[in-house]
């Protein structure tokens, strides 16, 4: 019931204001006023108002004006003449049919507008992870730093507010030097610090935010977009397996007990963890008695991605020690403890991975002779050295066992987790617990009215950006059109929306009466952007394009409007899982 509701809501809204921009302008350039309809096919409520006739009708996928003239087969009275839609100029008859997605466009702006004004959830401008030994780490950045401010060689400064903001700048300033003032929260500090740090942006292949896609932008390099969770793995006879912490441990938060000292600290990514380990073994380094708790999730290590991400039941470890020549370990490294996302969880039959030896526990150290950094480092330095086709010498540990040898990757076909896209690419056969973080968001409340426009405004042209750019993605195949969805994938979404909270559906409107801006403007016969087409050829010859040729470009429209709509009804069924149930 409550997709249903948030479905006919959502629905109802986006048309009534669309036709009521088409409604609105006609009656502004004098044009006579047939039928305002919300829904399509019988009418199942109506009544007139002057010379209009208001109307319900029975099929919720759209809506309709009648207007007075608008069809070219029309007769109209010779005392209509002067309000029939046809005999307007084409300025006038061009604005009609724009003010329909435009009003799509103005209810987005002033969605956000009020979104912001309010607080709206946002994905925080956060450096979520920098690698060891990299460009970033020797700038003195730090995984989790908040960039609030750039300033450009010129000395201008920008305010970094969202994660788009961080991404364009750096995008902008590719071989100039930059000052990043980041916010950095320390341990046992009550108040986060401010530093500034030089950096030289470079391109480098990322993940866009808004569409998925990988693209080459600027990136200060050694930072990834996605954090390590704080999953643990414990190497048996080490420090933490002798005090019986489990493999894996997801930890969510310590508990710190050391003489009068206690404090607990919530964790959101083994960073984080890393660090405060480092502070406490310093903090332990004179102190006999203490404990650890570890507050968080048993995972199993033979677990699939999807189950890992099923919250498993809370649980608590303690890590403690009694006398100072058991005090806990410098390092999470020393104690046992590692976060490694090249863990093995399985091993395919007759693939390089078993050739190689591999097996389930075992953890890739390093890859043609340099150690690795994480596994998005990992899947591209192996497409690089696979490329040329000679075998990869790998690195591994067993236990307290050091493994090494060589193999050759294999070319297989792959789906894209996020754009669905197959492409051709390297692996050798094994399966690895690569769980990122979830990603860090923030409320961003805008400063006051104005702050609010243009944010809202920002945020609107910024989303109509990166939608006309998913066209060109979709015709290179970078976007699948599986990733299409229709009136079951957006009854889905907004009944999800509506659980979430007004803020989510709100939200979610906003997204979709943009694209429905974006969409009516295609020029494709029958939409809104096609009758402009013709617009404007009629503006060129002086004179109308004949019936017939009218006739044919509505058919063709017609035609590659139902082409579409069994693609995205094929695609929602597929979601559904409904061609595998009548196929069983």
């Amino acid at each position: 019931m409550t997709y249903l509701f948030g479905f006919v809501v959502l629905l109802g809204v986006l048309i009534f204001i669309h036709e009521l921009g088409h409604f609105l302008l006609a009656k502004a350039c004098g044009v006579r006023v047939e039928t305002f309809s919300i829904g399509m096919g019988h009418k199942i409520f109506k009544f007139t108002r002057g010379e209009t006739e208001y109307a319900l009708s029975l099929i919720p996928l759209g809506g309709y004006v009648k207007l007075t003239g608008q069809d070219p087969r029309e007769e109209v009275p010779k005392e209509l003449e002067h309000r029939s839609f046809r005999h307007k100029a084409i300025w006038q008859r061009s604005l009609v049919v724009l003010a329909g997605p435009l009003f799509n466009a103005a209810l987005t702006v002033l969605i956000f507008f009020f979104l912001y004004s309010m607080g709206a959830p946002s994905a925080a401008p956060v450096i979520e992870r920098v690698l060891p030994g990299s460009v970033a780490e020797s700038a003195g950045l730090q995984s989790g730093d908040w960039v609030r401010q750039i300033q450009d060689p010129s000395g201008k400064t920008l305010d970094i507010r969202e994660l788009h903001d961080l991404e364009e700048s750096l995008n902008d300033h590719v071989g100039q030097e930059i000052t990043l003032s980041v916010e950095r929260n320390t341990v046992g500090s009550k108040e986060a610090v401010i530093e500034k740090f030089k950096v030289s942006p470079s391109k480098g292949l990322t993940r866009d935010s808004t569409l998925g896609v990988l693209r080459e932008r600027g990136i200060v390099a050694g930072t990834e977009k996605t954090a390590r969770a704080p999953l643990m793995h414990v190497r048996s006879g080490t420090w933490a397996a002798n005090r019986q912490v489990p493999e894996a441990l997801w930890v969510d938060a310590v508990e710190v007990q050391m003489g009068s000292f206690a404090e607990t600290y919530p964790i959101r990514t083994y960073d984080e963890l890393e660090r405060l380990w480092k502070t406490l073994g310093l903090k332990a380094s004179d102190v006999a008695e203490g404990q650890l708790i570890f507050k968080g999730q048993q995972m199993q290590l033979s677990q699939t991605e999807s189950e890992a991400q099923t919250p498993a039941s809370a649980v608590s470890y303690t890590l403690a020690w009694t006398r100072l020549a058991d005090r806990m370990p410098a390092t999470l490294e020393d104690a046992g403890l590692s976060a490694s996302e090249l863990v093995v969880l399985e091993v395919k039959d007759g693939t390089p991975a078993a050739t190689l030896g591999l097996k389930q526990g075992d953890e890739i150290l390093a890859l043609g002779g340099e150690p690795v950094k994480s596994f998005l480092w990992f899947r591209e330095r192996l497409q690089e050295l696979a490329r040329d086709n000679k075998e990869i010498v790998i690195s591994w540990r067993r236990g307290a066992e050091m493994l090494q040898s060589s193999v050759i990757p294999q070319k297989v076909s792959t789906t894209d987790p996020v754009t669905e896209a197959q492409k051709d690419q390297f692996q050798i056969g094994a399966a690895f617990l690569a769980l990122p973080a979830a990603p860090m968001t923030y409320t961003l409340k805008a400063r006051g009215f104005g702050d609010a426009v243009v944010l809202g405004w920002e945020k609107t042209v910024n989303l109509s950006i990166s939608m006309v750019a998913s066209f060109y993605y979709l015709a290179t195949g970078e976007i699948s059109p599986k990733t299409l969805g229709g009136p079951l994938l957006i009854g889905k979404i907004a009944g999800e929306s509506v659980k979430q909270g007004w803020e989510a559906f709100l939200k979610m409107m906003a997204f979709i009466s943009l694209n429905l801006f974006i969409l009516n403007l295609l020029p494709v016969p029958v939409l809104d952007g096609g009758h402009l087409v013709l617009f404007a050829i009629e503006a060129v010859r002086r004179k109308p394009l004949s019936l017939k040729i009218v006739e044919v470009w509505t058919t063709t429209g017609f035609f590659l409007l139902m082409g579409l709509v069994a693609i995205v009804f094929f695609n929602d069924l597929s979601r559904l899982g409904l061609f595998k149930f009548f196929g069983s």
